[in-house]
């Protein structure tokens, strides 16, 4: 039987495959030539976005540098020691000195029970807490010490703690705690809470030794109350107290406002301390007096005869030449309270401070006398009126008339010393004695503490290292894309091996586009142009704070290395450090600068750094046109390729169609060759 052919069916006995193959490859030529310019427009876009984005990282180092979030107003907060004291500034705080000694750090009551047998089980009842003005009451069903502390904690969320402590292997003790510092903030007890406080020792009933001053029954000191200088005046409404409170108000006249408020009963002063609420107010400045007007001399009429009036003549009397009183001297003198002893023995108090509304002194009164009668105010400052809200000697180690037995701490206030004048809060954190800064107190000492306040050159330091880097990324990248020479791959020391290798294959990628060469002169120009600021000429030049490229350095070689003249910049950090130290404001304006004085950043490297990029990256900027132009190109070459792609696939199945058919007929033929043949063979019969 003869051989048969039938196309598709895998056999190819004429070679038509191979036919067909051939012509298709020449066939392919335009659509490969179509898919090679693709690839080459989508390495161009992607080419073109990286730059982008370098060129964006770039403008967004040159914006740290001299928009309203720059580095140069950063402030940090140094302290010459940081075991006492440390703090944290804010970009609204000055740059000064502070002389800070911490007197008393603020701490919360921490009381300790006696120890008591590892059995001890705890009634069931209300337990009741109280911190400050908040309280907690705790329903507990009874049990065991540990289980009384675990739900005490879980019900205080965060106002107390409880902690059971083994003590020795049979007994333990309980610790309850407030978490809330300050002087207000006492640990108090209600309910069956003082039971169970009186039956495991942390607390003692006891005799308060609380005792209040009254500020509406003001008496005589060195001399008589003088009403016109100290009155008993309601209390104004900005001082925020409840309607009808009343205060005693002193003031000086042409001597001093003297008033004393007694305690009901004399007391030692071991372990007490004097808390007085006042308020300084303001005086205006005096009057000038004016003359008398004189005696009022009234006129006695006139007189009429037979049409005839006679007036009377003016009254005149012959007054002396007016001579005005002297004008008191102006004092301004803010120590105004002492405590007066039972002998009458007088110590005056720390100077009183001003401030909107109530103000607060505290002090310890064993440091300054060993028994108190009474507290006295002489007032001499003309400038200032002294109102008292009230006052109180007590005993801080007391609680609503019990006193913890084992305080492992005792609720009270920090109090600090600023240049001398002496502040008090609940907190250590406290953030309005210094604006911007917020101080943390650490331990009491008697040894001044420095505050430093001062720009932090660390940042700005990093701000202009990032600037510099993110400006050698771009011009390195410029480099590549528009030089063919591997060794400004080579050079680039930095460079990991993936991106060595990527740099290559993007290597003259864009030599010839004006774009890129345009960009590199217009940042050069930048970077070496020099800016107006205020120390004139001594730095006006990114060189003369150690930034700048090898060949610019003064004194460089003659012979330059090529490798150093691609346009990198390289820093002196010990020039820049100096810079930084001698010259900061000159240094700020070097990157951005107000030239007019109108609020307005105009002049600077980061300035124009950030003005010459913007039209780049901006939305429909050039890198945007850029890869937008691209974006169309690769579409109508991804529509071409599809097109040829259908034309290949109608040749090919044309090609393959008439080479079927020719080889059906050749089957064909050499099936009726075949059958002659045979036909002669047998004799045709």
């Amino acid at each position: 039987m003869s051989d048969f052919s039938i196309p598709g069916t895998g056999t190819d006995k004429y070679g038509t495959a191979k036919l067909i193959d051939g012509l298709m490859k020449v066939a392919r030529v335009p659509r490969d030539r179509a898919e090679k310019d693709l690839k080459s427009l989508q390495d161009q876009r992607s080419v073109w976005l990286d730059f982008g984005q370098r060129m964006t990282t770039l403008r967004d180092s040159a914006d740290t540098l001299y928009s309203y979030r720059n580095p140069f107003n950063d402030r940090i907060a140094k302290s010459s020691d940081e075991s006492i004291l440390t703090a944290t500034a804010t970009r609204e705080a000055l740059a000064q000195t502070r002389s800070i000694v911490v007197k008393k750090v603020a701490e919360a009551d921490r009381f300790l029970s006696s120890e008591m047998p590892k059995d001890y089980r705890v009634s069931a009842g209300n337990y009741g807490f109280t911190v400050g003005g908040k309280s907690v009451d705790l329903n507990f069903q009874g049990g065991r010490l540990q289980e009384f502390a675990d739900a005490l904690t879980r019900k205080a969320q965060g106002l107390l703690r409880a902690e059971v402590i083994v003590v020795t292997p049979g007994t333990q003790s309980i610790v309850i705690e407030s978490l809330k510092t300050g002087a207000a903030n006492r640990l108090g007890f209600a309910n069956d809470a003082v039971q169970f406080g009186l039956d495991t020792g942390l607390i003692a009933k006891i005799h308060t030794s609380l005792q209040n001053f009254d500020p509406t029954s003001p008496q005589g000191w060195t001399t008589a109350v003088d009403p016109n200088l100290v009155k008993v005046d309601q209390a104004p409404a900005d001082l925020g107290l409840a309607a009808g409170s009343k205060i005693l108000s002193i003031e000086a006249g042409t001597s001093p406002g003297e008033a004393k408020l007694s305690l009901q009963t004399p007391a030692n002063t071991a372990g007490l301390v004097l808390e007085l609420h006042y308020h300084l107010l303001p005086l205006g400045t005096p009057t000038a007096p004016t003359p008398p007007p004189g005696p009022d001399l009234k006129s006695v009429g006139s007189a009429s005869y037979d049409g005839v009036t006679v007036n009377d003549a003016p009254s005149a009397a012959a007054l002396p030449d007016w001579v005005p009183p002297p004008i008191p001297p102006r004092v301004e003198d803010k120590a105004m309270a002492s405590v007066v002893g039972g002998d009458g023995t007088a110590a005056p108090l720390p100077q009183l401070q001003d401030g909107d509304g109530i103000q607060t002194l505290s002090v310890k009164l064993s440091d300054y006398l060993p028994d108190i009668s009474a507290l006295a105010f002489r007032v001499r400052d003309t400038t200032r009126r002294l109102e008292v809200v009230s006052a109180r000697i007590y005993n801080p180690a007391e609680t609503g008339g019990f006193k913890p037995l084992k305080p492992v701490s005792t609720a009270q206030d920090a109090v600090a010393s600023i240049d001398g004048i002496d502040i008090q809060r609940p907190s250590n954190d406290i953030t309005d004695a210094v604006p911007g800064v917020t101080l943390t107190l650490k331990t009491p000492s008697p040894n001044p503490v420095n505050l430093v306040v001062q720009p932090d050159r660390k940042a700005v330091k990093d701000a202009i290292i990032a600037l510099v880097g993110n400006y050698n990324r771009l011009m390195a990248q410029i480099n590549i894309l528009s030089r063919t020479d591997d060794r400004i791959i080579t050079e680039i020391s930095y460079f990991t091996d993936e991106e060595k290798k990527a740099a290559k294959a993007h290597l003259g990628e864009l030599q010839g586009d004006p774009t890129l060469s345009l960009l590199r002169s217009s940042m050069e120009r930048i970077m070496m142009n020099p800016y107006p600021t205020s120390d004139g000429d001594q730095l006006a030049l990114l060189a003369q704070i150690g930034v700048a490229t090898d060949a610019s350095k003064p004194g460089a070689d003659s012979n330059f290395d090529i490798t150093k003249m691609r346009g990198y910049l390289e820093i002196d950090e010990n020039a820049l450090n100096k810079a930084l130290d001698d010259h900061f404001g000159a240094v700020k304006q070097l990157f951005g600068n107000d030239t007019e004085g109108n609020l307005i950043i105009d002049s600077g490297v980061a300035y124009s750094l950030d003005r010459l990029i913007k039209p780049y990256v901006e939305m429909g900027g050039i890198i945007s046109l850029k890869t937008g132009t691209l974006d169309q190109q690769i579409t109508g070459t991804k529509r071409t390729i599809a097109d040829l792609d259908t034309q290949l696939a109608s040749k090919q199945q044309n090609l393959k169609d008439k080479y079927g058919q020719m080889e059906g007929a050749l089957n064909q033929m050499q099936s009726q060759s075949s059958a002659i043949d045979n036909f002669s063979k047998n004799g045709g019969q």
